[in-house]
């Protein structure tokens, strides 16, 4: 297949324009249709022979101006249709001056942006090049009567076949803020498969054009020199992954697509020979401006700062909130917060800083992406020279303890909503770490929930069992069940003594309404200091080892729902468990056709990535 990649890679590309032309004939009346074309015009279609022969195309390293929401973007509660025709396939790209092979969207890095209003219906017809499986999940969408769109494989659905196709569709309901698209096969996010997804709606409370004047998505991330696939092996091996079971460190951080690498290291050949320019993120002087910051990371928490200029924190994970003004702000894996930045007077050049939170990794060391944030027009901005800015002198320590950005300020929702005085039942996690057994046979140390670690029958979706009112193989799936409406409570508690972990719910946003260190059952929640009136909502939060906390969960959204930690290694290794809510209305719902057969002539026994 990769021998003649170049001539697929076109001819998709030529049927996606047919396909984009006949889908777009016929559409409700009460809907506008948006299409969105497999490739813009300025995306680079050159490719390059590599040392196997295969010729892949170079990559297109977008520019953080691509990634400036429109201010003639309608913000509108009429509903509209947001079509969007993808192909996922291997591209080469050097973003850290280091080339390798990359996994994208469409030939563009980070990947394609969504853009859509609170009751819009998006459709996205994927088409998958790659010689392996591919699924794509919509972090942070509730998927609200579309159980079987979260794109999950072995959960949510079969995965999309290599050079098969699948189109996902389901309508945004009320929920608006800064979300993001990724893989949720293996772990090929890791290798460059994400991209934003940013939900307005008439009725949020920051207003553009009253509360800020500009609105610049930044995307941070780790990165990895070598394939994901190669990671994954070794870690779920004997041998381990270079000779040890714990995951690596990122080789660089990229921020907006954009890193810089050593090129003096001594396993590192840069291409060019010198890591590129740093990313340049333009914003406009004597304004303020919203920074939409997401965490691609598959590893790392992330530190972000920007020189001399604070951070007002506005929202996060979708939850408009009353912040703090901070110097720097700390993202878990998966984590969104909005920030707002006053311009300077006049024009200059400042560092954002994104640094790597070691302490949280096993044999962590210092490392600090960089980006340039320019304040004044790109084309009365004459200066090639870098920004001479100082870091503050405040900033965590790269070493510092990792906590969470909710756990060291108040972040106070703007929107009331508190939690019921009482809850109709109390599920528990302890979440866990040491030698589990397979079954491939071998037993390595791993992951898991309530000693159970995750492994995943790609092709025996759990939501089609609960569909069919049949029980889960309890031995392979560590998972809790919310059986009616109602508020209910969720305990984990983080039992690995030595690791902290970002949990990233699926389907739900939760309330956080206690913390504490050690264990907590329901029993003690008792006398637990818990906050019911008005607490933080969100669907991804860091948890320090050691330590429990309680969400409270609204289960008005049946599904089988992940749990899971979103450092792409541990899930790997096993630490994944569902939330079943409402198991019997799940019985007389299902999913479409073209969902179902997606499992033809597959082995429901197959135990595949998790």
């Amino acid at each position: 297949m990769r021998v003649s990649f170049a001539k697929s890679f076109f001819t998709v590309l030529l049927g996606i324009s047919s396909l984009s032309l006949v889908s777009g004939a016929s559409h409700r009346l009460s809907h506008r249709r948006h299409h969105h074309n497999a490739l813009s015009s300025s995306s680079s279609l050159s490719t390059r022979t590599t040392n196997s022969s295969s010729s892949l195309p170079i990559a297109t390293l977008n520019p953080s101006s691509s990634l400036i929401l429109s201010p003639d973007f309608e913000i509108t509660s009429t509903p509209t249709t947001r079509e969007y025709n993808w192909t996922i396939h291997r591209a080469l790209a050097s973003p850290d001056g280091f080339e390798r092979e990359v996994t994208v969207v469409n030939n563009q890095f980070p990947g394609p942006l969504i853009e859509a209003n609170t009751g819009d219906t998006i459709v996205v017809h994927v088409n998958n090049l790659l010689d392996s499986p591919q699924t794509i999940h919509w972090h942070g969408i509730f998927q609200n009567s579309t159980p079987y769109m979260d794109g999950v494989p072995g959960i949510s659905q079969c995965p999309i076949p290599a050079n098969g196709s699948f189109t996902y569709q389901y309508t945004i309901t009320n929920q608006a803020g800064t979300y993001w698209w990724h893989s949720h096969w293996a772990v090929t996010m890791a290798d460059g498969l994400f991209g934003p997804l940013i939900v307005h709606s008439p009725d949020e409370t920051l207003k553009r054009g009253v509360d800020y004047d500009h609105d610049q998505i930044v995307v941070v991330n780790d990165w990895m020199h070598d394939q994901s696939d190669n990671i994954v092996a070794g870690l779920t091996s004997e041998a381990g992954y270079r000779g040890t079971d714990k995951p690596p460190q990122g080789d660089a951080t990229l921020i907006n697509g954009i890193g810089q690498a050593s090129c003096i290291a001594s396993n590192t050949t840069c291409s060019p020979p010198a890591p590129p320019t740093p990313a340049t993120i333009t914003l406009p002087s004597n304004a303020t401006s919203r920074l939409r910051l997401i965490s691609g990371a598959s590893h790392a928490m992330l530190r972000v700062s920007i020189d001399d200029h604070p951070l007002e924190v506005v929202e996060t994970d979708g939850t408009e909130v009353w912040g703090p003004v901070v110097h720097e702000v700390a993202m878990s894996n998966g984590e969104r917060f909005s920030v707002l930045v006053n311009g300077t007077e006049g024009e200059g050049e400042f560092w954002m800083r994104v640094g790597t939170a070691a302490y949280c990794l096993p044999y962590g060391v210092e490392q600090v992406g960089k980006a340039i944030v320019r304040f004044g027009s790109t084309d009365s901005y004459t200066s090639t020279s870098e920004p001479t800015s100082q870091a503050w002198d405040d900033l965590k320590a790269w070493n510092a303890t990792c906590s969470g950005l909710d756990e060291d300020y108040p972040l106070v929702p703007r929107v009331s909503q508190s939690a019921s005085a009482d809850a109709f039942t109390t599920q528990v996690f302890d979440s866990v770490a040491g030698v589990f057994t397979y079954v491939n046979g071998l037993s390595l140390n791993g992951f898991g929930f309530n000693n159970v670690s995750y492994q995943n029958q790609i092709y025996n979706p759990l939501l089609s069992l609960s569909y069919a009112g049949k029980s889960y193989n309890t031995s392979l799936v560590p998972s809790v069940s919310f059986d009616a409406l109602g508020s209910g409570n969720l305990i984990i508690n983080n039992l690995d003594t030595l690791i902290d972990h970002p949990y990233h719910m699926h389907g739900n946003s939760f309330q956080i309404i206690g913390r504490g260190t050690g264990r907590m059952d329901e029993a003690g929640l008792a006398s637990a200091n818990l906050t019911l009136e008005n607490p933080l909502r969100k669907d991804t939060f860091w948890m320090q080892r050691n330590t429990w906390v309680v969400l409270r969960l609204v289960t008005d959204n049946p599904g089988v729902w992940p749990m899971h930690c979103h450092i792409d290694w541990h899930m790997a290794e096993g630490k994944l468990a569902v939330v079943v809510v409402q198991p019997d209305a799940l019985k007389s719902m299902d999913g479409p056709d073209s969902w179902s057969s997606l499992c033809d002539g597959t082995d429901s026994t197959y135990v595949g990535p998790a």
